[in-house]
């Protein structure tokens, strides 16, 4: 019993018992799709105007859409992308009851983990 109690209290033994929970820890492989960069689109939130939200909306080649949008005022909205190198899409601007306005064209090379892009503010 004295033997067992000082495997137990052994810093190796602690140190491998620790070692091995956590490299079970870093073995786990990422889930698929997950976003592997992010896309800040930022524009003036003091050219807002009447309130309203701002949707952004973009499509990779192969086909995968993220979308989201915010209330103007905040001036900016994330995106969460799967895909490395060109994504097309459309900014625009939209409130209940209302048709969709002020629509541009977006196209975003997405070549780093965080990538910034300021557009016109969406009246």
């Amino acid at each position: 019993m004295r033997s067992l109690l000082i495997l137990l209290c052994s810093p190796l033994f602690v140190a491998a018992v620790l070692w091995a929970g956590v490299a079970a820890c870093l073995d786990e492989p990422p889930e698929p799709g997950a976003a592997i960069a992010r896309l800040v689109t930022a524009w003036d939130p003091l050219a807002c105007g009447e309130p309203h939200r701002v949707a952004v909306e973009l499509a990779d080649d192969s086909g995968a859409m993220v979308s989201a949008s915010a209330p103007c005022n905040l001036g900016g909205v994330t995106l969460d992308v799967s895909h490395v190198g060109t994504s097309h899409g459309r900014i625009y601007a939209w409130a209940i009851d209302a048709a969709i306005r002020s629509v541009a064209p977006l196209e975003v090379m997405i070549d780093q983990p965080i990538v910034h892009r300021f557009v016109a503010t969406p009246q």
